[in-house]
């Protein structure tokens, strides 16, 4: 595990050393890699594709989305199923951009810690599931994302304000933020915040489905890789389920680029 907020951590092996056929067995045929959103008793698949359609009010149809960290693709075929978008994607994965072009999406392979030059091309929309922890340089990245389009959808885990417990993990490849320093970096970015909310409690849920479906595959054993890392975060966030959300909210952030 590195142990320097600032050493390099290489993005795209812990992202491609698990096959995608194993993803699909703990997050779904779909592949939406992202905490979902329930008001009941939902299943999997539908509590994470409503983590995307909540933003619909946000994203036009027909609008050019760039979607940043896009992974197996799960959001950006809803999108263009849904809403009638051109989406581009954005991964550090080999194996995810092999993937996604295998569906016909196109994908953009760069590692934004390692690559600080503009993302190429204009959007109506910038979109990106619970990314942004995983970039050190959070401010940066917010503001080389200005030059890409005028709205920025967020969603991300982030530390309570206040909180004092360790800020890297998931073997490294986070550094969480407090909700207060995600606004001031936004902020500070040069975007205007226009909806932000805290949804951890109604995506709770996704937590048991995972469980499940990590103890349907693997029972007792050690799941290969990241899998191994995700069964962890939902065992330690089951042990008091109610103190672990109080302590790391999600938050849905819209915001707008300068008029």
């Amino acid at each position: 595990m590195n142990s320097d907020p600032q050493e390099r951590f290489d993005m795209d092996a812990f992202y491609s050393a698990v096959s995608v056929d194993e993803w699909k067995r703990i997050i779904g045929e779909s592949l939406h890699y992202h905490f979902g959103y329930f008001r009941g008793s939902e299943d999997l698949e539908t509590g994470l594709k409503q983590t995307v359609r909540n933003f619909y009010s946000y994203i036009a149809p027909g609008s050019r989305v760039l979607d940043v960290g896009c992974g197996w693709g799960g959001p950006a075929n809803l999108l263009l199923a849904e809403r009638g978008c051109s989406v581009t994607g954005v991964t550090c994965s080999g194996a995810q951009a092999d993937y996604c072009r295998r569906l016909g999406l196109e994908v953009l392979r760069r590692d934004l810690d390692r690559d600080a030059k503009r993302l190429p091309g204009d959007y109506d929309v910038i979109f990106s599931l619970e990314m942004i922890s995983h970039i050190r340089d959070k401010l940066g990245y917010l503001r080389r994302l200005r030059a890409n389009g005028p709205r920025l959808i967020l969603s991300e885990s982030c530390a309570v304000d206040g909180y004092q417990g360790g800020r890297m993990t998931y073997d490294g490849s986070i550094i969480l933020c407090t909700v207060s320093e995600l606004i001031r970096d936004v902020e500070r970015a040069g975007w205007r915040i226009t909806f932000i909310r805290n949804r951890r409690f109604e995506s709770l849920r996704t937590i048991s489905l995972w469980q499940r479906n990590l103890d349907r595959a693997y029972g007792d054993r050690e799941p290969p890789g990241q899998l191994n890392c995700l069964r962890g975060l939902i065992t330690e966030a089951l042990k008091a389920p109610i103190a672990w959300s109080q302590s790391f909210p999600l938050v849905d952030l819209v915001a707008e680029g300068p008029e």
